[in-house]
C-alpha cells in the first residue's frame, strides 16, 4: 500500500502541489483583497446590501452573513475555492483511476503482489492528504488575515470536503465510463453543474437586508457546494453542514470502490459502442481519425456551455429588471468583479458571465489539442505516420479539430444566451450576448495555440505546461485586480485582452489572433523537426 501511494504522489509530485498551493494562496488573498475592497462595517453593510437585492451577483459570488469582514470572504470566495477543489479533485480520481487502467499502469501494478484494491485505497488516501494539506494551508491564510480561528477551521474543513465528494464523483465517472477523457467530462459536468445549482438557489432565495444573510431556495440543497456555504464560517459558524458533507463524501467513495471490486479490470458499466468492420470515409484521413477520437468530448463541452449560456441569459434578464445603475455601491461591486466599464448593470454583467464561457472553450480546446500527446504516447502516432500521413497533417489535424472545438462551444453558449433573452423580450441584449461569446475566441484560441507549442516543442512536459498557463492565466484574468496585481500582469493574461462590446479598440483582438497564428506554424514546424516521444 506505502509504495503504491509513494509511486501515486511521485507521479503528482508537480501537479498536485500546483493545484493545492494555488487554491490556498488564494484563499490567504482573498482575505487582503476584501479588506481593501469592502471597507469598513458600514461600506461592507451598504456593499451587500445592494448585493442581496440583486439575484445576480449572488449568483456569481455567494451567501454572506452580516457586515463582519469575515462575511465579506465568505461571500467573495467560497463558492470560486469549492469550484476549484472539485475540479482538482474530479483530476485526481480519474488521474490515478480510469486512465491507470486505459495506460496498462494498473495491470503493471496489479501483476506485482498486490491486492486489486490497493491502487483504489492508495488514490484515496492522496486525496484525503492533499485536500487535508489545502485545509491546513488555508487556516494559515485565514490567520494572517485576522480572520477568527474556529471560521478559519471550519471553511477549510468544509472546503476540504466538498473536495473529496467530488473526488467520489470523479471515481464513480471512472467506473462508469471507458475512457479518461469521458470519466473527466462526466465529472467535469458535474462539478459546473454543482455550481450552477448554488448559483441558481442563491439567486432565488429570501434575502434578509437587515440581517445581511440569505436564505437559499430549494437547487442550492441539492449540491454540496451549497450545504458547504450554509456553514457560514467566521459568523455563525455552523457546524453540522460538515457532517452532510462528510456523509456525502463517504458514501459516493464507497459506492465507488464496491463497484471498483466487482468489475473486471478495463471493462465499464457504461459499455464503449462496438467497431465497425471496415473504416468509414471519414475516418480515411488524419483530420478525420482526430475528429472520429474527440468528438464525443466535443459534444460534452458543448451541451455544458450551452447550459452555461441559459444560465446567462435568465440572470441577466432578472438584473435588467432592476435599476441600480446609479447606486454607488453596485459600482462598488462590480469594480471588485473587474467589470465596471459598462454603465448599465445588465450590460456590464454580460462581460463578467461570458468570461466564463471564454474560459470552458479554451479548456476544451486544451483538452483537445492535448490528445496528440496522448496519441503519441500511447504508440499509435508512429504507426499512423508510417502511412501516407505527413506530420504537418498530423498536427493541423489536432489543431483543427481544436479550433473547431473552441468555435462550436462559444456559438452554443451564445445561441443559448441569445435564444434566452429573445424569449424574454430583452431583444437588446440577443446580439449583444451571441457577440460578446464569439469575441472570447482569440483569447481561447492562444492558450490553445499555447497547448500545440507545447507539445510539439516540449512533449515530455506538455501537458502539465499547457494547463499550468491556463490555471495562471484564468487565475490572473479573474482575481489580477481583486490580488491587486501590477498591471503589466494583469495585461499578460489573454482573458483581461477580451473586449467589451460595442467597442471601437480592436487591436488587442488582432494581436491575440496574430500570436494564436505565430504559435501555430511555431508548433508544425517543431514537431517536423524533433523525434517522436514517449
Amino acid at each position: 500500500m506505502l509504495l503504491v501511494l509513494l509511486q501515486q504522489m511521485r507521479r503528482d509530485r508537480i501537479i498536485l502541489p500546483i493545484w493545492v498551493l494555488g487554491t490556498a494562496a488564494l484563499s490567504a488573498v482573498t482575505v487582503a483583497a476584501a479588506a481593501n475592497e469592502f471597507g469598513d462595517a458600514t461600506g461592507r453593510a451598504q456593499i451587500l446590501a445592494v448585493a442581496l437585492a440583486t439575484p445576480a451577483l449572488l449568483a456569481l459570488r455567494g451567501i454572506p452573513n452580516g457586515d463582519e469582514l469575515g462575511s465579506a470572504v465568505h461571500f467573495q470566495s467560497f463558492a470560486w475555492l469549492a469550484l476549484t477543489l472539485g475540479l482538482m479533485n474530479v483530476f485526481l480520481a480519474t488521474r490515478h483511476g480510469r486512465a491507470d487502467e486505459e495506460k496498462g499502469r494498473r495491470e503493471l501494478v496489479l501483476a506485482a503482489p498486490v491486492s486489486r484494491m490497493t491502487p483504489a485505497v492508495s488514490a484515496l488516501l492522496l486525496a484525503v492528504l492533499a485536500n487535508l494539506a489545502y485545509a491546513v494551508l488555508a487556516v494559515l491564510g485565514y490567520q494572517a488575515g485576522g480572520l477568527p480561528l474556529e471560521g478559519s477551521v471550519l471553511s477549510a474543513v468544509c472546503l476540504a470536503l466538498i473536495g473529496l465528494v467530488f473526488f467520489g464523483v470523479g471515481s464513480l465517472a471512472g467506473e462508469l465510463a471507458a475512457t479518461t477523457r469521458a470519466a473527466s467530462g462526466i465529472g467535469v459536468v458535474v462539478v459546473l453543474v454543482a455550481y450552477a445549482f448554488r448559483a441558481a438557489g442563491d439567486a432565488l432565495g429570501t434575502p434578509d437586508v437587515a440581517a445581511l444573510t440569505l436564505d437559499p431556495a430549494w437547487p442550492s440543497y441539492l449540491t454540496p457546494i451549497g450545504w458547504g456555504q450554509l456553514a457560514l464560517p467566521f459568523t455563525a459558524d455552523r457546524w453540522w453542514p460538515v457532517a452532510v458533507l462528510a456523509a456525502l463524501a463517504a458514501v459516493l467513495v464507497a459506492v465507488a470502490l464496491v463497484v471498483h471490486s466487482r468489475r473486471e479490470l478495463g471493462a465499464s458499466l457504461l459499455a464503449e459502442r462496438s467497431g465497425r468492420p471496415a473504416a468509414p470515409a471519414t475516418l480515411r484521413g488524419a483530420f478525420g481519425l482526430a475528429w472520429r477520437l474527440q468528438w464525443p468530448s466535443m459534444l460534452g463541452w458543448t451541451i455544458g456551455s450551452a447550459a452555461l449560456g441559459i444560465a446567462l441569459g435568465s440572470l441577466v434578464t432578472a438584473v435588467s429588471q432592476l435599476d441600480f445603475s446609479a447606486n454607488p455601491s453596485l459600482q462598488a461591486i462590480l469594480q471588485s468583479l473587474g467589470r465596471t466599464d459598462q454603465t448599465d448593470v445588465a450590460k456590464a454583467l454580460i462581460p463578467a458571465l461570458t468570461a466564463m464561457v471564454g474560459s470552458l472553450a479554451a479548456a476544451s480546446g486544451v483538452q483537445a489539442v492535448l490528445r496528440a500527446r496522448e496519441e503519441e504516447v500511447a504508440g499509435r502516432t508512429e504507426a499512423v505516420l508510417a502511412g501516407a500521413v505527413s506530420r504537418f497533417a498530423w498536427t493541423g489535424a489536432f489543431l483543427g479539430v481544436a479550433v473547431l472545438t473552441v468555435a462550436v462551444v462559444l456559438l452554443a453558449s451564445g445561441a443559448a444566451a441569445a435564444a434566452g433573452f429573445a424569449v424574454a423580450g430583452n431583444d437588446d441584449f440577443v446580439w449583444l450576448a451571441l457577440g460578446q461569446c464569439l469575441v472570447q475566441a482569440p483569447a481561447a484560441l492562444t492558450f490553445v495555440a499555447v497547448a500545440a507549442l507545447a507539445v510539439a516543442a516540449l512533449p515530455r512536459v506538455s501537458v502539465g505546461i499547457a494547463w499550468g498557463l491556463f490555471g495562471v492565466g484564468v487565475v490572473i484574468g479573474y482575481f489580477g485586480q481583486l490580488m491587486d496585481l501590477p498591471d503589466w500582469l494583469q495585461q499578460a493574461s489573454p482573458i483581461t485582452q477580451v473586449p467589451e462590446l460595442p467597442t471601437d479598440d480592436w487591436l488587442p483582438t488582432f494581436v491575440l489572433a496574430a500570436i494564436v497564428v505565430v504559435a501555430a506554424v511555431l508548433a508544425a514546424a517543431a514537431f517536423r523537426r524533433r523525434d517522436l516521444s514517449t
